[in-house]
This record gives structure tokens, C-alpha cells and sequence, in this order.
């Protein structure tokens, strides 16, 4: 992708609305992203952190099952709260 622009939409910052703040970034920064799209006419790149951090998320549902398998980690911890008193 050589001479090409790349770009990441400030919604595309992050899944939490609250950390999706350019000035968290400096130039120079390297960040973890998804290439959400190519277009090779105008030669610019879309990137995403935001559809990474949705891609690793379902990654790890696939490999250790998913949310509804089993108990939530809210479930764990009330528990374990209830459990100390």
C-alpha cells in the first residue's frame, strides 16, 4: 500500500465513545488496526481500531464460547461479594 493515504474516522477510534479523542494520539504513535477498506481510484486506505478491538472480541467468544455459555463476569463477582459477608 505503498503512496497511499490512510485514515481512521474519529468513530473508529475505539469501541468507548469516551476514549474516542484524537489528542490521546501524537504523530509518530503506532497503533494496533483493521484495514476496513481500500480505495485503490483516490489510492486511500480505511483504518480501523474500533472494528480491531470488535474482531478480537469475537476471536475470543469463538475460541473460549460465547457470553451466554455460562455465567458473566458480573455474575462471578457478586458472588464472590455476597461470599465475604
Amino acid at each position: 500500500y505503498e503512496g497511499m493515504k490512510s485514515f481512521i474516522r474519529r468513530s473508529d477510534l475505539s469501541r468507548d465513545r469516551a476514549v474516542q479523542r484524537p489528542e490521546r494520539f501524537s504523530v509518530g504513535d503506532k497503533v494496533d488496526v483493521r484495514v476496513t477498506n481500500v480505495d485503490s481510484k483516490t489510492r486511500r486506505l480505511g483504518l480501523s481500531i474500533k472494528a480491531r478491538e470488535i474482531a478480537e472480541e469475537k476471536e475470543a467468544v469463538e475460541q473460549y464460547g460465547s457470553s451466554d455459555s455460562g455465567a458473566s463476569l458480573g455474575d462471578i463477582l457478586g458472588a464472590a461479594l455476597k461470599g465475604d459477608n
